[in-house]
């Protein structure tokens, strides 16, 4: 096939939000957000000789040292390294009392179990689960329906929370769930609103303080400039029930990274999460 003589007609630009009277063009920053590294996770995948245990423990030592409070530290089914990683991170007392490990798995039964049994024992980790919600995704990739997409969050979300009480039980860890509609860029704003909601009903136990539950929204692949983003992050926060109950953090991807992160707190977020040492998955992460 031979190449346009407008390349750029191939795209088909982004549908913007309706949103009357927004609120996040006048907004100014009254607060520093909550921050998660993600270095170790997201940078980690980036990198062409994924870090040894040895070279991650390092990068680990030097995050606490910098005061981060939140670290995603692996996919701990993704490999024996990541596993064993995490496992290191917690029998050699390398994690202080003030400091969550955060680890992520997909919503699949199998990789849930072994993500969570990465973190048993730990005094207190983030459970981050996601599957992608996009029509792209529904549709090219795992051939499901919107209520099926909505259904396998909600059945894997019961897993994790039976899972994790039974660790908590067991081994004294103390679980936040943070919760991923993965693609949520490029996902109908009424659904990822639909999905986030049968979530939080499914885990039934979003409350207060730490017992907030966490939907990250993260901008996986960008479509649209900052300011759209922060559109969809103001919808999402105006709509959703019970955002009290809520933490909504944001992964800024690409090249819009630092933009897409900052307007997207002046739209509502409260967290950011992101590779502090330009190691991202992909530039600007």
């Amino acid at each position: 096939m031979p190449m346009l003589a407008d390349p750029s007609q191939k795209y088909k630009p982004y549908t913007p939000l309706n949103i009357q009277n927004r609120q996040w063009p006048s907004k100014t920053f009254s607060k520093p957000p909550q921050w998660l590294s993600t270095d170790l996770r997201d940078g980690n995948q980036a990198l062409a000789n994924p870090m040894t245990i040895e070279q991650k423990t390092t990068f680990f030592r030097q995050l606490v040292k910098c005061g981060v409070k939140q670290i995603e530290v692996a996919y701990p089914a993704a490999s024996d390294t990541d596993f064993n990683f995490v496992r290191g991170l917690i029998q050699n007392n390398e994690v202080p009392d003030d400091v969550w490990l955060q680890v992520l798995t997909p919503a699949r039964e199998d990789l849930i179990k072994r993500t969570i049994d990465s973190v048993a024992g730990a005094k207190q980790a983030i459970l981050h689960m996601y599957n992608a919600t996009s029509p792209m995704f529904r549709d090219v990739v795992f051939h499901n329906s919107k209520s099926q997409t909505i259904e396998l969050a909600v059945k894997h979300t019961k897993m994790v929370r039976q899972l994790t009480e039974e660790c908590t039980a067991k081994y004294g860890t103390k679980f936040i769930y943070e919760y991923s509609p993965e693609t949520f860029t490029q996902t109908e704003p009424e659904l990822a609103l639909e999905i986030c909601e049968a979530v939080k009903e499914a885990w039934g136990k979003a409350g207060f303080g730490e017992d907030r539950i966490i939907f990250n929204l993260p901008s996986t692949v960008e479509i649209g400039p900052p300011n759209h983003y922060a559109d969809q992050i103001e919808n999402f926060c105006t709509k959703i029930s019970e955002r009290e109950k809520i933490i909504v953090s944001l992964h800024p991807h690409n090249d819009r990274g630092t933009a897409t992160a900052e307007l997207g707190l002046l739209a509502g977020g409260d967290r950011v999460e992101g590779c502090l040492f330009g190691n991202g998955e992909r530039t600007g992460n």
